[in-house]
C-alpha cells in the first residue's frame, strides 16, 4: 500500500552543499562520568548506530562502559535487482553518495539510481532512540517497486561482564519488531517501522545476512540465539512502491531499552511523534543558521562545507548543564566529556560568531560552576582531570586560549556590560589565585607543570619525555607574565563597567609592573623564559616555542621588540611541525603576527592551512586505523571525515592520524578566517576593523567572496568583497538593524569614506579598499 509522504521541511538558511556522508548525531545525555550513553556515529555506506565502546584515539579512551556493545541500523535498498548495500555497490554503479543535510540534529544520506531519488534522513529522537525518515522520489511516469532491508546489528563487546554470555533475537509479530537482547543480562534493542515488514529473519553470521540482502531474500525465519562474540543480525524488509511523480516514504527506528516490555512501548510511542521530533530539530537548527555566519561566492567548496563542519562540531560539543555544571558548558570533545577553560575559550570563541548569548552562558558557567577558582580541568561529577605529580589541582594557565582577549573580544562585539558585571567577581578571583599560588618568592610568574601550561612536555620546562606533569615551578614563563599584563590592563576597564573602580588603580599597577617584567624577558632578539634557580634565560638550542610570540598576541612588546621578532614568524611557517599543526598555537600565533604588520603573510600562511584541514573535513574517504590500542572490530575499524578533528597535522601518520574526531578546538578554523582574511576585528563597542586580506591566488578579477550575518554592536553585516584591478576590492556591506544609527566609514589615515543613515531593516553600503588595507566602520 502506497502511504502518503509526511513533508519534512528544511530550513532554507541552512547552506545547501554536498558534505560528506559521514558524521556524529550529538547524544545531549552522554557524560563522561555520570550517564555513559554512548555516540552516535554513521556506519558507512547508509547507516548510524549507538557506539558504546572506546575509541582507539585520544579521549575515546576514557572510562570504560560497564554494558559495551556496538548496535547499528543498517540500510539496503534493491532497485529492479539492483543492490544498494556497501560502498562497493555504490563505486560500481558509478553513484556518488551524498549528505545535503548535516548537522548536530540530523543528518540524511542522498542519492538517485536513474529516476528514482533516495534521501534517508537520520536523528536521535531521544536519548535511546535513533530514527530515520527514508524519502523516495519518483520522477518517472509509472510507479516504481523498491526493497528495503533494516537491519540491527547488535554485539561487539570489547569486555564481558557478568551476565554476558550471548544474543537472541526474535520478532514480536504484534508490534511488527525485531527484538534482540543479551541473555542473560544487557541492553535490549527493538527494531521496527511505520508498516509491517514482508520478511523478517535473524542470523549470527555476516556472511549469510549479506547473502540474504544480495539475493533479495524475501523468507522469514524465527530468529536465531548464539554465544558470543558472535554479533547478532536482525533484518526486517520492507516493500515500498513510489507513485508517478510523487514520494513514498518509510520511518524506522532503533529502540533500546532495560527489558522487552518497556523498550516495546517506547518505541512505538517514538515512531508514532518520530516526525514530530524532527520538526522541533529542525526548527533549532533554523534559528541557529538564521543568525549564524556562512561563506558564499567563490571560497574553495571544501572551505564552505568544512566551515559549517566547523560550526557543527563546536555545537555538538557544547552540552546541556548536569552535575556540577549549572549552565551549559563546552565538553572539549565528545567522547569523555571534561570542562577545561582554555579549550572553552578557544571554541566559545568561535562559536560566539555564531550564537553570541550562548557563547557568553557558557564562559560565564565556566568560572561560575568551577570547584576552584583557578578554574580545575573537571568533569560533570566534580573529580579533577588534570592532578600534577605534586598534588596539584590544575586548570589551564591563563595563555592557553587568551581568554582575557576573548573575554574583551565579546565584550566590545556584544556591549553586555550585565554580563561583565555577573563574570568580574569570577575572574577577580581567579587573578588573585595565580597571583598567590603561581608566583615565586620573588614575584614571577610560573605554571606547576606542563600539564597546566597547556603544552604537555614541552621542552621549555626543562624535563624530559615522559614527565609531562612533573613540577616545573622553577621554569619563569614569560607566555604567563605577558597575558597576565593583558589580563589586569583588562580588568582594569572591567572594573568601571562593574562598578568596582577602586579595584582599577590597583589593577592598574599590576598592569605596568607585568608590562615591564615582560619587556625585560627579550634577550637576543627573542622572548625567553628563566630559569629561577639561576637568574639566567632559558636558551634551547635549535628549538624555538610558538608561546613566545604571546607577548606580540597581546600587545605587550616594545615596537622595537616587535621588530625584532618578526623574522621568526617565518621559520615557523618553513617548519610548521608541530607548532602550527595544532589549532591551539593558530590563534596566538596569528593574533601576533596581526599585529606584527604581517598581514599578507598571515594571509597565505593561513590559507595554505585551510586547504589542508577542509580537504580532510569534507574528504570523502575513510581511513582504515589498523592495530591501535581499543582497536575497533572488522569492518568498524576506521576513521572518517564529516567534523572536525583534533588537530591539524602535515602528515597524517597511520597510527595517530590527526587525533580524535569531533574535537573542538579543531573546529576553530573560522575564527582565523573572520580576523586573519576576511579581516573583521574588533576596536570598541561600537567600532570595527574590516580589513580584507585575500591570498593571492583569490585575487581574480571579478572573484566574490562574501560572508554573512557577522554581528557587532546590536546589528547584523553581510560582506562581499569583489576583486577589482590593482589589488582594490569593492567592498558591499548589507546592513540588517532595528534601529536607526549612522554608519561611518574611516580610511587608514582617518579620512572619512562615507556616513549613511541606516534605518530599521536592510541597508545597503559600497565603497572601494585596497587587499591588505583597512577600514574603520562606526557604529553612531
Amino acid at each position: 500500500m502506497t502511504r502518503p509522504s509526511q513533508n519534512i521541511v528544511l530550513p532554507p538558511e541552512y547552506p545547501a552543499l554536498d558534505y560528506p556522508p559521514f558524521g556524529y548525531l550529538d547524544n545531549p545525555h552522554h557524560s563522561a562520568v555520570m550517564n555513559r550513553s554512548g555516540i552516535i556515529r554513521s556506519v558507512p555506506p547508509l547507516g548510524f548506530g549507538f557506539w558504546c565502546r572506546r575509541f582507539p584515539w585520544p579521549y575515546g579512551e576514557g572510562a570504560l562502559r560497564h554494558v559495551n556493545y556496538l548496535s547499528f541500523v543498517h540500510l539496503g535498498v534493491v532497485v529492479d535487482g539492483r543492490i544498494f548495500s556497501s560502498e562497493e555497490d555504490f563505486a560500481r554503479a558509478g553513484i556518488r553518495l551524498g549528505s545535503h543535510y548535516h548537522t548536530k540534529t540530523m543528518m540524511s544520506y542522498d542519492w538517485e539510481v536513474e529516476d528514482l531519488g533516495f534521501s534517508a534522513k537520520y536523528f536521535l529522537a531521544e536519548e535511546h532512540a535513533l530514527a530515520c525518515s527514508l524519502t523516495v522520489r519518483n520522477a518517472s511516469d509509472r510507479p516504481r517497486e523498491v526493497f528495503v532491508h533494516v537491519t540491527n546489528e547488535y554485539g561487539h563487546v570489547e569486555r564481558p561482564w557478568w551476565g554476558s554470555n550471548g544474543l537472541a533475537a526474535t520478532f514480536d509479530a504484534e508490534h511488527s519488531a525485531a527484538v534482540c537482547k543479551m541473555w542473560a543480562y544487557g541492553d535490549v534493542f527493538a527494531l521496527g517501522a511505520d508498516r509491517e515488514p514482508v520478511a523478517y529473519k535473524a542470523t549470527p553470521l555476516r556472511e549469510k545476512w549479506d547473502q540474504w540482502v544480495r539475493s533479495n531474500d524475501l523468507t522469514s525465519n524465527e530468529g536465531a540465539s548464539e554465544s558470543l562474540p558472535l554479533p547478532m543480525f536482525s533484518m526486517l524488509t520492507y516493500r515500498l512502491t513510489a507513485p508517478s511523480s510523487g514520494e513514498e516514504q518509510l520511518t524506522y527506528c532503533l529502540t533500546r531499552g532495560t527489558n522487552e516490555l518497556w523498550t516495546i512501548r517506547r518505541h512505538r510511542e517514538v515512531l508514532a511523534n518520530a516526525l514530530g521530533i524532527l520538526d522541533r530539530h529542525l526548527r533549532e537548527d533554523r534559528e541557529f543558521y538564521r543568525v549564524a555566519p556562512v561563506l558564499s561566492g567563490d571560497w574553495p567548496e571544501e572551505w564552505k562545507q568544512g566551515w559549517v563542519l566547523d560550526l557543527e562540531t563546536l555545537r555538538m560539543n557544547t552540552r546541556p548543564p548536569i552535575g556540577i555544571y549549572q549552565h551549559p558548558w563546552d565538553a572539549m570533545q565528545i567522547y569523555t566529556p571534561r570542562a577545561v577553560l582554555g579549550e572553552t575559550m578557544l571554541d566559545m570563541m568561535c562559536l560566539s560568531y555564531a550564537d553570541e548569548e550562548l557563547a557568553k552562558e557558557v564562559i560565564y558557567g565556566t568560572f561560575a560552576d568551577a570547584p576552584m577558582p583557578n578554574v580545575p580541568c573537571s568533569r560533570e561529577d566534580g573529580s579533577m582531570n588534570m592532578i600534577g605529580a605534586g598534588g596539584a589541582e590544575c586548570g589551564t594557565a591563563p595563555t592557553w586560549g587568551l581568554p582575557f582577549h576573548v573575554i574583551r573580544c565579546l565584550h566590545h562585539r556584544t556591549g553586555d556590560d550585565a554580563w561583565i558585571r555577573d563574570l568580574y567577581p569570577y575572574l577577580r578571583a581567579f587573578l588573585e589565585w595565580w597571583l598567590e599560588n603561581r608566583t615565586d618568592d620573588e614575584g614571577w610568574f610560573h605554571c606547576n607543570n606542563s600539564w597546566e601550561s597547556g603544552q604537555d612536555g614541552s621542552r621549555r620546562f626543562l624535563i624530559d619525555v615522559g614527565e609531562e606533569a612533573k613540577v616545573s615551578d622553577y621554569v619563569r614563563t614569560v607566555d604567563v607574565e605577558a597575558v597576565m599584563a593583558h589580563a589586569f590592563v583588562v580588568m582594569e576597564e572591567l572594573a568601571g563597567i562593574a562598578g568596582q573602580k577602586a579595584d582599577a588603580r590597583r589593577w592598574r599597577e599590576l598592569a605596568q609592573k607585568r608590562i615591564e617584567t615582560t619587556r625585560a624577558m627579550y634577550v637576543d632578539g627573542w622572548f625567553r623564559d628563566f630559569d629561577a634557580r639561576t637568574g639566567e634565560p632559558i636558551i634551547l638550542e635549535d628549538y624555538y616555542d610558538v608561546m613566545m610570540f604571546v607577548p606580540l598576541s597581546v600587545g605587550i612588546a616594545t615596537p622595537e621588540q616587535m621588530e625584532g621578532v618578526r623574522p621568526m614568524f617565518q621559520r615557523f611557517a618553513d617548519e610548521p611541525t608541530p607548532f602550527l599543526e595544532w589549532p591551539s598555537f593558530w590563534f596566538p600565533f596569528s593574533e601576533a603576527a596581526w599585529n606584527a604588520g604581517l598581514r599578507p603573510f598571515l594571509a597565505e600562511t593561513l590559507a595554505t592551512t585551510a586547504d589542508r584541514v577542509y580537504s580532510r573535513t569534507a574528504g570523502r574517504e575513510l581511513t582504515p586505523m589498523g592495530d591501535t590500542k581499543f582497536s575497533l572490530p572488522d569492518p568498524y575499524n576506521y576513521r572518517m571525515p564529516g567534523q572536525a578533528a583534533e588537530f591539524w597535522p602535515v602528515e597524517m601518520h597511520p597510527q595517530i592520524r590527526n587525533g580524535a574526531e569531533c574535537y573542538g578546538w579543531g573546529a576553530t578554523m573560522p575564527t582565523l578566517l573572520i580576523r586573519s582574511i576576511i579581516g573583521f576585528r574588533e576596536v570598541g563597542s561600537q567600532e570595527f576593523l574590516l580589513a580584507p586580506s585575500l591570498p593571492k591566488r583569490m585575487m581574480r578579477e571579478g572573484g566574490t567572496y562574501a560572508v554573512s550575518n557577522l554581528k557587532y554592536g546590536g546589528m547584523m553585516f553581510d560582506v562581499r568583497y569583489t576583486v577589482l584591478k590593482d589589488q582594490r576590492l569593492r567592498c558591499d556591506l548589507q546592513v540588517l538593524s532595528e534601529r536607526e544609527a549612522v554608519i561611518g566609514i574611516e580610511d587608514a589615515d582617518g579620512h572619512s569614506v562615507l556616513a549613511q543613515p541606516v534605518s530599521e531593516g536592510v541597508t545597503e553600503v559600497s565603497f572601494e579598499l585596497a587587499n591588505h588595507g583597512f577600514v574603520r566602520v562606526t557604529i553612531g
